[in-house]
């Protein structure tokens, strides 16, 4: 590839040189003028033909001075393509064109751009320089990225870096959020142990790598193909981090309504994800959710009560109470869970008995929330009336949640 910069008088022709850590410029292999280190720490802007809206060169800082150097737009975007991912941009509004705001977070939003010469779909990470994400959490998260290359982990493709705000870019998921799924449709049995199973595998790639994710909800789970739940991404590392570093990341935003209750307690484990996907498979499930988002306290009593509900297959409840176990020591970990998923079959059969529509574990249920209620159906209080009477029918007054 061959790269030229303008001077008063003339102009230089460089050749690229690529190894493995840097990029060298220069007249011949033998006589280098310019070495890019490939870190994110380095960083290259763009230059665009605003007729042509083509590539037509780049900015390199080079002993504290830009440098432009200009090139033909095809060897322009091979050059890029070999820095992807490998260094910082600065701009990303002179390649991308905002269309719209897919989330917002604690952290910033979601975006869907389109590129401005192919005009493909890009899903951009905004994130707001300030105390609670900083350079040092942009680098951390970055690496983050590198090491955890897997199928089902949306892949980075380009990070910036500008005076206000962070960008990590990624390939646009067509197949939209489980957040989105869960509110369009009831999933099948068959659906919801596809959907775990796979989100469980990756979390157990994570883990096995050293990490934990911290920050898992459905708005935080994509699919990369429309229509082909084969293809779960999981997204969101803001809050990842290595387990050796615990002490010195601890979150500073709130997860409402999915995050492990011994977080409270300052408490930081791999299983504070297992219990995150457990929430997660029960929103799945019953397309509700688990602890109310508007409370700042949750009781376990009550979730094993919402757990133990008619409606949910019995090897579901089995896979939800080893998830949910609020003492983390107790709680399954990403192997057991697959464990117990590859083990459940086809859909139980419904028990058509009357009692077992109604089974309540009442000593999981705190006094202060249960009430009587009247049945209206009086030929099943006829059947079943010695037994009926001895139980109590719930009426829950209160939903559940942690926060940090």
């Amino acid at each position: 590839m061959l790269c030229y910069r303008k001077h008063s008088i003339f102009t230089k022709k460089y050749h690229i040189f690529l190894n493995e850590n840097q990029i060298h410029l220069g007249e011949t292999s033998n006589k280098i003028k310019y070495t890019i280190n490939l870190t994110h720490k380095t960083v290259i802007d763009w230059s665009i033909n605003q007729n042509t809206k083509k590539l037509n060169g780049f900015w390199l800082i080079w002993k504290y001075k830009q440098k432009f150097f200009f090139m033909d737009a095809t060897s322009c975007n091979k050059f890029k393509q070999t820095l992807n991912g490998n260094v910082t941009y600065g701009k990303f509004q002179i390649l991308y064109e905002p269309v719209h705001i897919l989330q917002y977070s604690s952290f910033g939003s979601l975006i869907k751009m389109k590129y401005l010469n192919s005009r493909d779909s890009f899903m951009c990470k905004n994130i707001q320089k300030c105390i609670q994400y900083t350079e040092k959490d942009f680098y951390y998260q970055i690496e983050i990225l590198k090491q955890l290359d897997h199928s089902n982990i949306l892949k980075l493709k380009e990070v910036y870096n500008n005076n206000q705000n962070y960008h990590f870019v990624f390939d646009f998921p067509e197949g939209g959020s489980l957040a989105d799924l869960i509110k369009s449709k009831q999933l099948s049995f068959e659906e919801v142990k596809l959907i775990i199973r796979q989100l469980i595998l990756t979390i157990s790639f994570i883990h096995s790598k050293g990490f934990v994710h911290r920050n898992l909800k459905p708005e935080h789970i994509f699919f990369k193909e429309s229509n082909n739940l084969e293809t779960l991404l999981i997204s969101e590392f803001e809050l990842g981090c290595r387990q050796i570093d615990f002490e010195n990341k601890r979150p500073t935003s709130r997860v409402h309504g999915y995050t492990a209750p011994e977080i409270k307690c300052k408490i930081y484990t791999q299983k504070c994800d297992i219990f995150s996907c457990g929430v997660i498979l029960y929103k799945i499930i019953t397309r509700k959710d688990l602890f109310d988002h508007e409370s700042i306290t949750y009781d376990e009593k009550m979730m094993l009560h919402l757990i133990n509900q008619s409606g949910i297959d019995q090897q579901y409840q089995n896979l939800l109470r080893a998830m949910l176990q609020f003492n983390p020591d107790l709680r399954a970990n990403a192997e057991q869970c697959l464990a117990l998923i590859n083990n459940i079959s086809h859909q139980t059969p419904s028990n058509p008995n009357f009692l077992d529509k109604f089974y309540i574990d009442t000593k999981s249920i705190n006094d202060e929330i249960i009430s009587l209620n009247c049945i209206d159906d009086n030929n099943e209080i006829s059947e079943n009336h010695t037994t009926i009477q001895k139980l109590p029918m719930i009426q829950i007054n209160k939903r559940i949640e942690m926060s940090h």
